[in-house]
């Protein structure tokens, strides 16, 4: 790894110094050490959407830290940094996302108060993906007309409560039946065919 004595001297690092430093510290990484790299970017990307994976987020984060957006701290070892841009990355998204949810659920942006938003309306290729996810859930629990209720009541916004009533289910029925999906959406996204 890269000797940082001169970066310390100087304390406060300008953003072409740090990129500078990045790209001479990638280019000194071993085969470990872009193992590692590579490990960092898969865990931070599951739960990411399909379309956006660890390469993805690696590269962005690469990006950031080669154009000098994010500047690389004194004294911090570069790829706790380069984890550090990777979860700034992923928290970004999805906050972009949850402003995104609000305007279509709630018609609000909070952050223009008010000013002009173009709306971002579902195209055909979201709601084909849409419909495909929801196959693929009401396909993987086929076999579970327990679990194949709660979803229909959690689609419907049902609480609960109004789930359990409507369909006859103890208390322990619907929570055995809510932790046999979470197993079966956990044991499918590890397999790589989660919806």
């Amino acid at each position: 790894m890269m000797d940082l004595s001169a970066l310390e001297q100087r304390g406060v690092v300008d953003a072409a110094g740090s990129a500078a430093a990045v790209s001479r510290a990638l280019a000194a990484l071993s085969e470990i050490d872009l193992l590692r790299l590579r490990a960092l970017a898969r865990l931070r990307s599951r739960g990411l959407p399909h379309g956006i994976d660890w390469s993805d987020l690696l590269n962005e984060a690469l990006a950031r830290a080669l154009d000098g957006s994010r500047q690389w701290p004194v004294g911090v070892p570069f790829l706790v940094f380069l984890a550090g841009v990777m979860r700034s990355v992923c928290d970004e998204f999805w906050r972009r996302r949850r402003r995104e949810a609000e305007l279509i659920a709630f018609g609000i942006n909070t952050e223009a108060d008010g000013a002009d938003v173009a709306c971002p309306a579902a195209d055909q290729e979201r709601v084909l993906a849409a419909c495909e996810a929801v196959a693929a859930i009401y396909r993987l629990f086929a076999g579970d007309p327990v679990a194949l209720c709660i979803i229909s009541g959690l689609a419907n916004g049902q609480s609960a409560e109004d789930i359990r009533v409507l369909h006859g289910l103890s208390p322990v029925d619907y929570n055995s039946a809510r932790r046999r999906m979470r197993r079966a959406l956990m044991r499918a996204e590890l397999a790589g065919v989660a919806p």
